[in-house]
């Protein structure tokens, strides 16, 4: 089992091109609402599938979770700029860029063949604090039918050392909770994104990330 495997394992939200769904991660973010508009919003698909969710950083570069990579960058492409899934600009990604640390880590940095003209999404350079309240954002559908991105809110109950992923956020459901295909996407604090989620209602924290994803897409 590689590096991205054990993450999809351990995160508990499997890609859809490798693995069975259950039928309980169907849907985006549980009791949350629907989304009108998120031009910084990305689509990930692996072998032309929908796997994850994500965010524009540049028109060059996305940020997402890496356990939602398969394997080679040919097979993944995005879709930015709409909230209906199978909706939006399509690219290819061309590169792959990923922090490799002593634990497994799980952010990802995905390259795309073309430029989008797209919002970006403003990346904080602290942690919240514990009992902050985030704004959480996926497109978590698995099915056929067109399913639109959806938000809720969470309180942070922790951050503190993960084993699998380093510095993480921990949260728990006010308004909804992650599901399948929520995987990379982002919690918000005071307008910045302040992680990408690992697993449910478990965030990446973008803080210990800043100085590596600044160093690559130069924001």
């Amino acid at each position: 089992m590689d590096h991205r495997q054990r993450l999809a394992a351990v995160s508990g939200i499997a890609l859809a091109a490798t693995l069975v769904i259950p039928l309980s991660a169907a849907h985006a973010i549980s009791d949350g609402t629907a989304v009108r508009s998120a031009p910084w919003a990305v689509q990930v698909y692996a072998d032309g599938h929908f796997a994850c969710t994500g965010t524009m950083l540049t028109d060059r570069w996305v940020l997402t979770a890496y356990h939602c990579y398969n394997d080679e960058p040919a097979k993944m492409s995005v879709r930015v700029g709409s909230v209906r899934i199978g909706h939006g600009t399509k690219a290819d990604v061309t590169e792959i860029r990923h922090l490799d640390t002593d634990g497994l880590d799980d952010v990802a940095l995905f390259r795309l063949a073309k430029p989008i003209k797209a919002q970006h999404v403003k990346l904080a350079d602290a942690d919240p604090p514990r009992q902050a309240v985030v704004n959480i954002y996926g497109y978590g559908s698995y099915g056929r039918h067109p399913k639109n991105l959806r938000t809720a809110t969470n309180r942070v109950t922790a951050v503190k050392h993960d084993g699998i992923i380093g510095r993480a956020i921990w949260t728990k459901k006010l308004s909804g909770a992650t599901q399948g295909g929520d995987s990379g996407g982002p919690a918000f604090y005071k307008g910045k994104e302040v992680g990408v989620l690992f697993g449910p209602n478990e965030y990446s924290s973008v803080a210990s990330h800043r100085t590596w994803i600044k160093r690559i897409t130069g924001v």
